[in-house]
């Protein structure tokens, strides 16, 4: 029994800093389900033209993806912490603006904030990244995973905040919603004031000497293409049905309660699985992981197409949710394995702005195609793009088989 204890005590333990990463996640991460929950509904109400119902979903995502590389470099510069405590301010004012805009019934003011919004998203997609500045290299997926983990209370939380609020403010729906979103980034700060990082993350001076990366240490071009190719094909696919949903379970007569519930099972899916996933990439290997992600996220698209009760939306978006979960995740630890040196942080914001610019495409068509083609149109088009995107995975593993049996 000794001994068994003694093995336990023996295993390395996650810093602080990784706890406090996750409930800043947890926190800032109920921000997204909200906004996807309820923001083209609102947009709905704020403009007449039917393609245009989304675009508030839309520029959160375009913010997201505009602000990537730009955090990337300001991180280089400035450090980690304060450029998260900016982009929770940031984000405390673009709940205040969406507010606003409800209030005053505008449009514009409604969308710029939301895009202000996407801007903090920017630094939150990050804070996977920074968990594995904090571990030593074999605890990577497990620390990625314990802080996508902090999304189960963003599970709870967001579309929480969507049933308790919606209707408080008599003439504007959801604007008390969104004043909750300002609180919500707002009490991410704490979290994020008591972060402690390496020396090896703090500012480049000028003048300052970086050292370089470890011999054995190369960027693999071919996994670093590849995973934010799985990212971003699994992280649209999530969106476009996700952005879709709540406007198709509306449209076949279900409720706002009935959307934002079944937003509620999605992001459980989506962070659920976290406390597993590290150590499945640790077993079956990062690839593999991915490629079930993507096989999933597939599944619930074909689960779409099969019919169009309550069950069929909450199926499709649960398994959306874990099938990102598995993806996302396997292509983050190949990011961070492939991107590697001083230029890491970059590389890690080059991958984030490739996947968001994908993500704000798919959001940003989603309301028009819904409109114009249908729901599932929505899920013909996510099938064909992960049987696209499993076939490098197939290759790879045939061509690995192959030389396995010849040797």
């Amino acid at each position: 029994m000794s001994v068994a204890v003694a093995e336990l005590d023996a295993r390395p333990k996650f810093p602080v800093s990784v706890f406090l990463l996750t409930i800043a996640q947890g926190l800032a991460g109920a921000i997204p389900p909200i906004m996807v929950s309820v923001g083209g509904m609102v947009g709905q109400t704020l403009t007449a033209n039917e393609l245009l119902v989304t675009l508030p979903i839309s520029m959160f995502m375009i913010g997201t993806c505009t602000a990537t590389i730009p955090v990337a470099m300001l991180i280089r510069l400035l450090g980690r912490k304060p450029v998260y405590c900016i982009g929770a301010m940031v984000s405390m004012i673009g709940g205040l603006t969406c507010t606003l805009g409800v209030l005053q019934n505008s449009f514009l003011l409604f969308c710029l904030g939301a895009f202000l919004f996407g801007l903090n998203i920017a630094c939150v997609q990050s804070y996977r990244f920074a968990a594995t500045l904090l571990v030593p290299e074999t605890m990577r997926p497990r620390a990625i995973s314990f802080v996508l983990a902090g999304g189960l209370v963003s599970a709870v939380v967001g579309p929480q905040i969507v049933v308790w609020t919606s209707n408080v403010v008599i003439g504007a729906p959801f604007a008390l919603s969104f004043l909750c979103q300002a609180l919500l980034a707002l009490s991410t700060l704490p979290a994020l004031l008591l972060l402690r990082f390496p020396a090896m993350s703090t500012p480049l001076r000028k003048g300052a000497v970086t050292s370089a990366p470890p011999s054995d240490a190369k960027v693999s071009l071919k996994d670093y293409v590849l995973a934010v190719i799985c990212g971003a094909v699994s992280y649209a696919s999530m969106s476009f049905t996700m952005t879709a949903s709540p406007l198709a379970i509306i449209a076949c007569g279900f409720s706002v309660d009935d959307a934002a519930h079944g937003i509620q099972w999605h992001i459980l899916g989506m962070f659920a699985p976290s406390f597993v996933t590290g150590r499945l990439i640790e077993r079956f290997g990062h690839q593999n992981v991915m490629l079930f992600g993507i096989a999933l996220v597939a599944v619930g698209a074909v689960i779409a197409l099969s019919g169009q009760e309550l069950a069929h939306f909450w199926a499709t978006l649960i398994l959306l949710g874990v099938g990102w979960n598995f993806s996302f995740t396997g292509s983050s630890v190949m990011i961070a394995r492939s991107a590697v040196g001083p230029r890491a942080v970059l590389l890690q914001g080059i991958a984030d702005f490739s996947i968001f610019a994908f993500v704000a495409i798919s959001s940003l068509s989603a309301g028009a195609l819904i409109h114009l083609a249908g729901w599932s149109m929505i899920n013909w088009i996510v099938v064909i793009a992960t049987g696209l995107t499993a076939l490098p995975f197939l290759y790879q593993a045939t061509t690995k088989r192959n030389r396995t049996v010849r040797g």
